[in-house]
């Protein structure tokens, strides 16, 4: 028996007497979209992304924290809001975009770091779905700041075919969601994490995890 203090989501999982956690980043996705649309319109996303894999690891001392909708996991907090900390006449659209993608990663490590606490293991495989696998820059920033091999799908939309499993399993197509998972799941890329590359970011991390204390009374006032 855990205790998710409203942290976590607790849900059945398809195995049964067995369960899974969820964590939330309530704007991961939603803080690049947004960025986008203020900073840099005119550019796709694969326009925007480019180049970012020449900077270095923290921006150059630039941390954003994806607090745009509040925030769920590891926080529960409504009223807290997004930042970037450490800006100067250096960082350019690269730097911030880098940042952007870091800081979402960031947060997603809370939920990681929450649950490897919890489950008293470390998580050494992640499986990375939809819009945060299509870039291979992002891929390598999530696989050096989880500490983890990262793999990709086959598939783009993870969620439409876990529930396609769930369908085939439902209809007795399989015996059991192991021999589903066996037909189902495939893998393309492994993006392994660099040495050089965690011990930075577990340094930086540090840091970003001041962030929320350090902002919480002001957002709440303002």
């Amino acid at each position: 028996q855990k205790s998710y203090e409203g942290k976590l989501h607790l849900f059945h999982h398809a195995i049964n007497d067995a369960y899974y956690s969820m964590g939330v980043t309530l704007a991961a996705g939603h803080s690049l979209n947004w960025f986008k649309k203020t900073f840099a319109k005119g550019l796709s996303f694969d326009e925007l992304l480019q180049g970012i894999e020449k900077i270095e690891p923290g921006s150059n001392g630039l941390l954003f924290t994806p607090y745009l909708s509040g925030e769920r996991t590891p926080y529960a907090d409504s009223q807290i809001r997004g930042s970037f900390i450490g800006m100067d006449t250096r960082h350019t659209l690269s730097h911030f975009t880098r940042a952007v993608l870091e800081g979402i990663t960031f947060s997603l490590k809370d939920s990681q770091q929450l649950m490897e606490e919890l489950a008293s293991r470390r998580f050494t495989r992640i499986v990375s779905v939809g819009g945060g696998a299509k870039n291979l820059a992002w891929l390598q920033i999530q696989a050096d700041i989880f500490d983890a091999t990262v793999y990709c799908l086959s598939v783009e939309e993870g969620p439409a075919l876990g529930a396609t499993m769930i369908a085939a399993l439902g209809l007795g197509w399989f015996d059991t969601p192991e021999s589903c998972c066996q037909t189902f799941i495939q893998y393309t890329d492994a993006v392994e994490p660099l040495s050089q590359n965690v011990e930075k970011y577990r340094k930086i991390y540090q840091q970003y995890r001041k962030i929320y204390p350090a902002t919480k009374e002001i957002c709440h006032n303002l």
